[in-house]
């Protein structure tokens, strides 16, 4: 059985992109996650402890992230939690998690995206980007306030 999880965090290490002897990319970077609560005497915002997991992505994961994230972005993760021991050098055992990322992307909370749709038909890498509706592309005599999923059989606004 596999530990799935999502969490919320900022990217803390800047991302490491390597292909192995075989071809297969990997990704690897480290992302803080931290609760942040009322204080119930100040009623002051405050960070609770820092939790670190060690991130890992592969394939066209790994590529499409190498290029869409850095060091201080907001990031939403989901993937497989791996909690793992180890000995360090002095001979003390630590413990790590480690997140396999299966899927990832800017939590919306802190910023905007653009997204760019990579297709890959016959080895092809056209890329498609998607832009918000405030400069997206318009048809000539568009003004951008008309609603796209409005058709004329509806009153949608």
């Amino acid at each position: 059985m596999a530990d799935l999880m999502t969490i919320r965090g900022i990217v803390g290490t800047e991302p490491q992109l390597s292909i192995t002897p075989k071809g297969l990319a990997v990704l690897k970077f480290r992302v803080a996650t931290h609760e942040r609560k009322r204080d119930g005497e100040t009623g002051q915002w405050v960070d609770g402890a820092t939790s670190w997991f060690s991130v890992s992505a592969f394939r066209a994961l790994a590529e499409n992230a190498m290029e869409s994230i850095a060091q201080g972005d907001h990031l939403v993760i989901f993937g497989k939690l791996q909690i793992r021991q180890f000995d360090r050098p002095d001979g003390t055992r630590g413990m790590s998690a480690d997140l396999e990322a299966y899927s990832l992307g800017h939590d919306l909370r802190y910023g905007i995206s653009q997204f760019t749709k990579v297709r890959s038909e016959n080895g092809d890498g056209d890329r498609i980007t998607h832009s918000s509706a405030v400069d997206a592309p318009r048809a000539p005599g568009e003004t951008g306030s008309e609603n796209m999923w409005a058709s004329e059989e509806t009153d949608a606004a």
